[in-house]
């Protein structure tokens, strides 16, 4: 379970497992600018996921994931406004063999996050 407690303001935390990430909002949106928003924490998870299956097969293939970094870009859409298209890019710095490629690509497809985004997954709001 994870917990989100409001901090005043525009501030949020969120607790699972006794770690704490921040969320707030820009300046220009009435935060504080002191963490991320919602939905950078959203798209940083995918970009953290994707990074965790690719540099495992890596490992297990014999490639040095050193300095593998994922960068993810997103836009928003409207009616109903959400994240419209999101955008990752894998480095891996030692390169990728050729013949490795396709592998690792469907290795990035096939982490969590990417999964559940892709299924729209049942949700649930309940006002306690």
């Amino acid at each position: 379970m994870i917990r989100v407690k409001y901090l005043g303001d525009k501030r949020f935390s969120a607790e699972a497992r006794g770690h704490k990430v921040m969320t707030d909002q820009p300046t220009e949106k009435g935060g504080t600018d002191t963490a991320m928003t919602p939905p950078e924490l959203l798209v940083s998870s995918l970009g953290a996921c994707i990074g965790i299956y690719v540099t495992q097969y890596l490992k297990q293939t014999g490639i040095d994931p050193s300095g593998t970094t994922v960068e993810v870009k997103y836009e928003t859409a409207a009616e109903p406004l959400r994240i419209g298209r999101m955008h990752a890019t894998v480095e891996v710095p030692a390169g990728i063999p050729e013949n490795r490629r396709a592998a690792v690509h469907k290795v990035a497809e096939h982490c969590l996050i990417h999964q559940t985004l892709c299924a729209e997954p049942d949700m649930v709001i309940e006002i306690a």
